[in-house]
């Protein structure tokens, strides 16, 4: 039949998953092309795409470039939520590329702005929203470098003050209150304990009716 870029992607996938890595790229560039002259929806997809590709070959600049362009497609479309998977790529990308978390942080506070407003502060959305930024802001307190020792020869220290530390897991313990808050009142009862039982991170003890939360792992939305 004809080629198109929603029949290239699936080539690509299927090559991809036969481990054809270099044939899988071809198509997903294909599609890119194909995309550009079908319109900005499967444009989008067609870099999502490539950005994904990208990104499970650990070809951490290549995934980066091809999501600004993937923000460039979006800002043609009239939804602003179209920029959220794009934005939450980004921050994996970012975190998986081990650069400094503030980078990953910034791309999901701006998607929680963006759910905050569509479909609003109090929508299950805005409650997920501020769980995913409460990980990294978590992560991000507990961030740590190699510095020069004169008896060790180096040793690791925290990238952060301890003032910095203190604020960061603060904003943290505020986020997950915030999400808790929301799903709670959105009548998720279920989620809502979850959220409680799923302890954001190592070092962040959050009093909630009680309970305290230590370290957890993180569904993402």
């Amino acid at each position: 039949g004809r080629r198109s870029a929603a029949k290239l992607i699936d080539d690509s996938k299927r090559l991809h998953r036969a481990k054809d890595y270099g044939a899988s790229l071809a198509a997903a560039t294909e599609a890119c092309e194909l995309g550009l002259k079908e319109g900005p929806t499967q444009h989008r997809l067609a870099l999502l795409h490539l950005a994904a590709l990208f990104h499970a070959t650990r070809k951490f600049d290549e995934a980066l470039d091809t999501l600004d362009q993937v923000e460039f497609t979006a800002g043609l479309v009239d939804d602003e939520r179209d920029l959220v998977p794009v934005l939450h790529a980004r921050a994996e990308v970012l975190e998986l590329a081990e650069k400094p978390l503030a980078l990953a942080a910034a791309e999901l506070a701006r998607a929680r702005d963006i759910r905050k407003r569509v479909p609003g502060p109090e929508s299950m959305d805005a409650g997920f929203a501020a769980f995913n930024l409460a990980r990294v802001i978590a992560h991000q307190s507990q961030e740590s470098k190699v510095v020069p020792d004169a008896l060790l020869g180096a040793r690791t220290a925290s990238t952060h003050s301890a003032a910095e530390v203190a604020a960061l897991i603060e904003q943290a313990a505020s986020l997950v209150l915030e999400a808790h808050r929301i799903v709670l009142a959105a009548g998720d009862a279920d989620e809502a304990a979850e959220l409680v039982v799923m302890q954001i991170s190592v070092g962040i003890g959050v009093k909630l009716d009680g309970m305290t939360l230590g370290p957890v792992q993180v569904i993402a939305h």
